[in-house]
């Protein structure tokens, strides 16, 4: 939502400025940005020295002071997910961490969260688990305290009896929404198929561990050493570091065990086309493969690219394609999700009326062949690196809490943060050669799997728009034949 409310001020101030007129778009001024004598942007985002506190345990934390509410947010991002041990174990340490601490009497955690108006989360990703408390700033150094007493010793006799058995990733029914047959359930979908037995596959799924697994889980990965914290809010920063220092300070743990790295995985030729019925009014589509551990040399280039062909924005070949010349659907985006020390995934998602499925499909497909055909055009390129620096990078570190929390995520993952602090010139010196290279080295149309949820009779029975295929003629390696 923060990227929504960001786009939304941006158009308010340029209208205000004069670029576009009050009154509505007619009469728009089309001056090229480059001709608008625009002021170079001057952010910079803050010292994470000046914001990092390490410990003699070996916890580092990021302070940093955000006054924008009078909130304090606690965040602790674990080295460790699903994906490490057996099936279901991590899962389980996770279920004790949302128990509370052990020393608590059965619904005192939750009882002491109502009492604060706190929101308190825990998620076991595949690769790191991320622990977060939000109170008030009344309230915080309770909430710091019990904070600290959660991640030292959480209720692991509860959790091993409820588990955490069922599949993390699994789409399923909550609040009145149907995750299984909207675009949550077409993710599982492509990702069920895209893992399968592999360890990023098997999230939370097998028997409930003991008490006595969990606890030793607990001890290697929510260790001081194997574990960074954000801390930000309404507070004087001397002092949170002070409290930070002394509910921590005591907690003694082993060395960061050292780091797991995961096993690629491949999708096979032909393409893979996965399908679920759902009676719904329209179909939900994820195309895609996985995304290998991408070296730095090539991050730059690749995120150029992707941000030319689908990526966060309104102005992209897939959305252009998809939705402003056609009016087929209200997104069509590319989703870039690297791995950590293991595989992740690129995808693009879109959906439609049972009608404008297949020529999504066929789109999204054309569109991926053009990327890797030909180079962007200099106009592409100049507002995806101004996107890039100046927008996301930016927007990474514009409040105490977006820093805090990406510094810390850093110093878990790489243990300095040069990667962050030399993006923007990286991003600077790419080519359209170099553009193109990277469309071609990790998109791979001839061996992407298709997963579509939705009304299936009903999309396949639609006449054809544009001679598109039928879903199951995209098995085949090679742009989509024929009519539908």
């Amino acid at each position: 939502m923060r990227g929504w409310r960001r786009a939304a001020f941006i158009v308010l101030a340029i209208t205000g400025s004069g670029i576009l007129p009050r009154g509505g778009l007619s009469g728009q001024v089309t001056t090229h940005p480059r001709e608008m004598n625009l002021p170079a942007p001057d952010f910079e985002r803050p010292d994470p020295d000046e914001l990092r506190i390490e410990l003699d345990n070996g916890l580092v934390a990021y302070v940093a002071r955000d006054d924008r509410a009078p909130l304090v947010t606690f965040a602790a991002f674990v080295a460790g997910g699903s994906a490490h041990g057996e099936p279901g174990l991590m899962g389980s340490v996770g279920a004790a961490l949302r128990r509370g601490p052990e020393a608590m009497a059965p619904g005192a955690f939750a009882e002491a969260l109502d009492r604060m108006a706190a929101l308190y989360t825990v998620q076991v990703g595949r690769e790191e688990t991320e622990i977060v408390l939000e109170v008030g700033a009344e309230d915080a150094w309770e909430a710091l305290d019990l904070f600290a007493e959660v991640l030292r010793a959480p209720g692991f006799e509860a959790a091993s009896r409820g588990g955490g058995a069922r599949p993390a990733g699994r789409a399923s029914s909550a609040g009145g929404i149907d995750y299984e047959s909207s675009l949550a359930g077409a993710v599982t979908l492509f990702e069920d198929a895209l893992y399968g037995d592999h360890p990023f596959g098997l999230r939370g799924v097998g028997s409930v561990p003991s008490p006595a697994d969990v606890q030793a889980a607990h001890a290697r990965h929510v260790a001081p050493a194997n574990l960074t914290l954000a801390v930000a809010g309404d507070f004087d920063p001397d002092e949170a570091r002070r409290r930070v220092a002394a509910a921590f300070d005591g907690w003694s743990g082993p060395d960061r065990p050292d780091p797991v790295t995961f096993s690629e995985v491949e999708t096979a030729e032909p393409r893979t086309v996965v399908t679920a019925a759902a009676d719904k009014l329209q179909g939900w589509v994820v195309i895609g493969h996985e995304l290998p551990r991408v070296p730095l040399d090539d991050e730059a280039a690749l995120h150029v690219m992707d941000y030319v062909l689908g990526a966060y924005h309104l102005d992209s070949r897939l959305f252009r394609e998809s939705r402003e010349l056609r009016g087929l659907t209200n997104d069509n985006s590319s989703f870039l999700e690297p791995g950590v020390r293991g595989p992740g995934s690129y995808t693009f998602r879109t959906y439609g009326r049972p009608e404008a499925v297949r020529l999504l499909v066929d789109v999204t497909f054309r569109e991926l062949e053009r990327i890797r055909e030909t180079v962007p055009t200099e106009d592409e390129i100049f507002v995806a690196k101004g996107a890039l620096v100046d927008g996301l990078w930016a927007d990474r570190y514009a409040t105490g809490l977006d820093a805090a929390r990406s510094y810390a995520r850093e110093w878990l993952r790489h243990g300095d943060h040069d990667r962050s602090e030399s993006y923007p010139d990286r991003i600077q010196e790419v080519t359209a050669a170099e553009i193109q290279e990277a469309a071609r080295r990790y998109i791979h149309p001839e061996r992407m799997i298709v997963a579509v949820v939705g009304p299936l009779d009903e999309i396949r029975a639609a006449d054809a728009i544009e001679d598109e295929p039928q879903l199951d003629r995209w098995r085949r390696t090679g742009s989509g034949e024929g009519g539908g």
